[in-house]
């Protein structure tokens, strides 16, 4: 009989262990559609009403009962910009949720270290907590109508700086949030800042960045990426982090201009680093935006700025990738490669290098580059990185091509792959960069029309 018993217990725990598996899969299944879902709307590219409306719609009643978005303004201070309320909340709950001043943590509005990006969490809010959030009496009388039992604050990082801030409470559904939704409220963050971004929310950071003195704004004009132009029939998501942020300059760099067939796409990497790099970065730019609109022809682009680095003489080299893309989506896409990484072909789970790489810009007068075309279907996209995601040292190491493939496997649209890649990427390296990093994503929009 007492085997009988071990048995039973055997079966039982067994059962426990099965349902406690599922019960984390499904969570884990349902924190991959969320963060899928706000890519979406950020690959929608609309207007930042609906970007706000959208993301909220996504979180309550999912994984909050309620959520609100605060921007902080170019004076620091605070101000609410969404809040939406899951069903069973009174109507009174979401205006004054929508009144109220935000309780955003002082540390987030300086933004003066690291310490910014810690989540504020409050595991078990307690009367102390509440107190502590209210603005007064009235206001502390508020927050214990909501009956909050857990909150999460997370700041919105855009370019460096803290923007703006979310937040996630649950009340009546009974829910409670525990150390692991704090770690995923910070990735979530890195998801919505992007979409907000992309909005145009925060615009106001490049006016800021036009305010600095005279030497940085040159070399700014000519290093800091514009804000991503709306290609018909094509999606594109970018990152860019320079490992030397006093100026935000640095060495890598991309850009997407017009030219007159379509569209050109170029991201490249100048040799060294400091203001030296900066202004030659400055140059290939520049360079590479002149010839491309006067020959549409990726060939003339880099033969052109081949022969300028080679006219300075101070041994100036610099990787290109340049991709053009013709009015109609479902054209081949052109693609030159000088000296840097290979673009590569995301096809759901199958990465695949593109073509390989010509002789780098600035080496040799009489070097040749060939142009490669590819045909991009609905679903696959083109990725480019420069050297410094690769090439990027973490306590484990390098990087390196296998995790940089590994994380665009299965990557859906340009904004999932480039915030996969700037997570894996902060958490490998521990937020510590030394060397520029940049990348570029294009993919066709559904069927290729506008």
């Amino acid at each position: 009989m007492a085997w009988i018993e071990i048995s039973v217990v055997a079966v039982a725990a067994l059962v426990v262990v099965l349902v406690v598996l599922i019960a984390r899969e499904r969570k884990a299944a349902q924190r991959f559609q969320i963060l899928a879902d706000i890519a979406a709307v950020s690959d929608a590219g609309g207007s930042l009403d609906e970007t706000l409306d959208a993301i909220c719609a996504i979180l309550v009643p999912q994984i909050a009962d309620f959520c609100m978005i605060d921007v902080i303004d170019e004076e620091r201070i605070p101000r609410r910009a969404a809040v939406r309320v899951a069903p069973g909340g009174p109507p009174e709950f979401e205006r004054g949720l929508t009144e109220r001043m935000p309780s955003t943590p002082p540390r987030m509005v300086a933004d003066d270290d690291r310490s910014s990006l810690a989540p504020r969490f409050y595991e078990h809010i307690s009367e102390d907590d509440l107190r502590g959030l209210s603005h007064d009496d009235e206001d502390l009388e508020f927050l214990r109508t909501l009956g909050m039992r857990s909150a999460i604050t997370v700041a919105l990082q855009a370019r460096g700086e803290v923007t703006g801030t979310l937040t996630i409470a649950v009340a009546w559904s009974r829910r409670r949030y525990r150390r692991v939704d704090a770690r995923f409220a910070w990735i979530l963050s890195g998801r919505v800042a992007l979409a907000l971004d992309n909005s145009g929310l925060f615009a106001d950071l490049e006016r800021a960045e036009r305010a600095r003195s005279e030497i940085a704004e040159t070399l700014q004009r000519g290093l800091l990426p514009s804000p991503l132009p709306h290609i018909p029939g094509w999606s594109v998501a970018a990152m860019y982090r320079p490992a030397g942020a006093e100026n935000e300059v640095g060495g890598d760099f991309y850009d997407v201009f017009r030219v007159p067939g379509g569209w050109m796409l170029a991201i490249g990497d100048v040799t060294g680093r400091g203001a030296h790099a900066a202004s030659i970065t400055a140059i290939a730019r520049h360079t590479l935006r002149t010839a491309a609109v006067l020959a549409d022809d990726p060939q003339v682009a880099l033969r052109t700025l081949n022969h300028t680095l080679l006219a300075r003489g101070d041994a100036a080299l610099c990787s290109v990738a340049a991709l053009t893309l013709g009015e109609d989506p479902r054209e081949p896409m052109r693609l030159a490669v000088a000296g840097h990484p290979p673009p590569l072909l995301v096809d759901g789970e199958s990465v695949t290098e593109v073509m390989e790489a010509d002789p780098v810009l600035g080496a040799f007068e009489d070097s040749e580059w060939s142009i490669a075309r590819c045909e991009v279907e609905p679903g696959q996209q083109i990725v480019v990185v420069t050297d410094g995601i690769t090439e990027a040292q973490g306590p484990e190491g390098r990087f390196g091509e296998d995790r940089l493939r590994d994380m665009l496997s299965g990557a859906t649209n340009p904004a999932l792959a480039v915030q996969r890649l700037e997570v894996s990427l902060h958490s490998f390296t521990e937020g510590r960069f030394e060397d520029d990093v940049a990348m570029l994503a294009v993919a066709r929009r559904g069927n290729g029309s506008a």
